[in-house]
């Protein structure tokens, strides 16, 4: 540990004995070098040697003003951790002494992590009633008269700043790095400080296994690809689950670990994680949220039914999801009346081509095609490669006799089809060519994957090529022969299409032209 940050050992009471003393000494030259190396059971482990010092009568000079500081940063750390921090402010509070009253104070500033929080909890620490902290805070601003040896001062002043992104801005970050190298507590805090892809704060959990504090850090890392790389969800998975088996009170690391698994369609531990969640916190809207399309996934129509439900009761948040993912389970229910009401319901927070799509499919369950027909056209306007959308449109029309209208549609959706098939065997390969230059065998997931957007490439192509067939003959019938000739030639391509498409060409040959 550099010794310059290490504060200057007081004489010890004259009470203590003289055999005693050197042990003193020693045990708060390790509560110092706990301090500094800054790892959260390191700080625990120091304010419990100081707190010990306290109670001797009379306690060494010094030991009020470090427990004081010990208990600040473990508060402090709670609070990044997403760790209730109330009862570690408030031994802060009553262990402070007047000369560091400041450092106290300025720490009322600190927000810390709001992933793990509710919405409401969200609005309720970071809402117009608090507003960022200026460049001229005299709060903030005090602690910049204490020295850089003051670690704790600078902690907090640092901690303040990477929250805020025009004091964010203002650090030199490369000067703080070379001022606190070696010194852990501070690393940690620099790393941390900003954007996923900076500094690997992974380095310190590797030079010291206590430093756990890490784990999520190392985990958001993992989701930031770089450029033309997979995320590596199965990676993050496991380091957030290391993370909340370290600090199982952290809802930061609890619901990151959830939402890992309900992006990498791990749904049945992500419903165990959001469950677990709404074992401490019933009414957590996002855990409500993320337990609800968990359940949806997994075909628990009647369980996210009533989850949904629950949200829309508790009011404000995440409405519009929740009427959508109760619409799409009362579909799928064939409970079509109750459906379009959700859908409906669900549209006006909600203006995406998932929410269209869905609304296009319960309208023509309810055989109200023109309806059908605009909700699918909306969708295919808003994302050009919702190709399902474009396809019911045109079956819609031909429904509804038009097939001016349908052609077109059929054509557009053999283009999409087409990409999305190239997309899909693009996937494919990537995650192949992975495996291959990491030399181990693809992981339960990476096969799964694999054989899913082979499974997709393949559907992809054969919706192509019946898009092309039906293109064809409506085409035919509305006189256009050399369309209609183009578009058989592309079905028949086709294996599975080949007979049907070959007997309409040979039928639309026989067309005058």
């Amino acid at each position: 540990m550099p010794a310059r940050f290490l504060p200057i050992l007081l004489l010890l009471s004259a009470c203590a004995t003289r055999s005693a003393a050197p042990a003193f000494v020693a045990e708060m030259t390790r509560a110092d070098a706990l301090v500094e190396e800054g790892c959260y059971v390191c700080l625990r482990e120091a304010l419990a040697i100081y707190e010990r010092h306290l109670t001797l009568k009379p306690a060494p000079i010094g030991a009020a003003e470090r427990a004081f500081d010990a208990a600040l940063l473990v508060a402090v750390r709670e609070k990044e951790l997403g760790i209730p921090p109330d009862d570690s402010l408030a031994k802060a509070r009553r262990l402070v002494v007047p000369a560091r009253q400041a450092v106290l104070d300025a720490s009322e500033l600190i927000i810390g992590d709001t992933t793990g929080l509710d919405p409401d909890q969200r609005a309720a620490l970071t809402g117009r009633h608090r507003p960022p902290v200026a460049l001229d805070n005299a709060m903030r601003r005090a602690l910049d008269t204490l020295p850089h040896t003051d670690l704790t001062a600078k902690y907090v002043g640092l901690t303040i700043d990477c929250e805020q992104q025009t004091l964010h801005e203002s650090l030199d970050m490369p000067a703080l790095r070379a001022t606190y190298a070696g010194v852990p507590l501070m690393e940690f805090r620099l790393a941390t400080c900003g954007r996923p892809r900076g500094p690997d704060v992974g380095a310190l959990r590797a030079n010291n296994p206590r430093w756990t504090d890490t784990l999520y850090w190392e985990g958001r890392r993992e989701l930031v690809a770089s450029l033309g790389q997979a995320v590596d969800f199965p990676k993050a998975s496991a380091l957030f689950a290391q993370g909340r088996d370290a600090f199982p009170a952290s809802l930061m690391l609890m619901m990151a670990w959830s939402n890992v698994n309900l992006a990498a369609e791990e749904f049945a531990a992500a419903l165990r994680g959001f469950d677990d969640v709404l074992a401490r916190f019933p009414t957590h809207r996002d855990a409500l949220n993320g337990k609800m399309q968990a359940e949806s996934y997994l075909l628990k129509h009647q369980d996210a039914i009533a989850t949904a439900s629950r949200l829309l009761d508790l009011g404000t948040w995440h409405i519009g999801d929740a009427n959508y993912w109760r619409a799409w389970n009362r579909y799928h229910l064939q409970q079509y009346d109750e459906a379009w009401t959700d859908v409906e319901a669900a549209l006006r927070g909600l203006s995406n081509s998932r929410v269209y799509m869905l609304s296009g499919l319960i309208a023509y369950a309810r055989k109200t095609l023109p309806v059908a027909v605009d909700r699918f056209d909306r969708a295919f306007q808003i994302d050009s490669t919702a190709c399902d959308a474009v396809w019911m449109s045109g079956l819609v029309s031909i429904d509804l006799n038009d097939l001016q209208a349908a052609a077109p549609k059929f054509t557009r959706g053999m283009t999409c089809f087409t990409s999305s098939a190239s997309a899909s065997r693009g996937d494919a390969t990537r995650t192949e060519d992975a495996v291959t230059a990491r030399g181990t065998p693809a992981t339960p997931r990476e096969q799964r994957l694999i054989e899913r957007s082979r499974r997709d490439a393949e559907h992809a192509e054969e919706k192509a090529a019946q898009s092309a067939y039906n293109a064809a003959g409506c085409y035919a019938r509305i006189g256009n022969k050399n369309l209609a000739l183009t578009h058989a030639d592309v079905a028949i391509a086709h294996p599975k299409m080949k007979d049907k498409a070959t007997a309409l060409k040979a039928a639309i040959e026989k067309l005058p032209n």
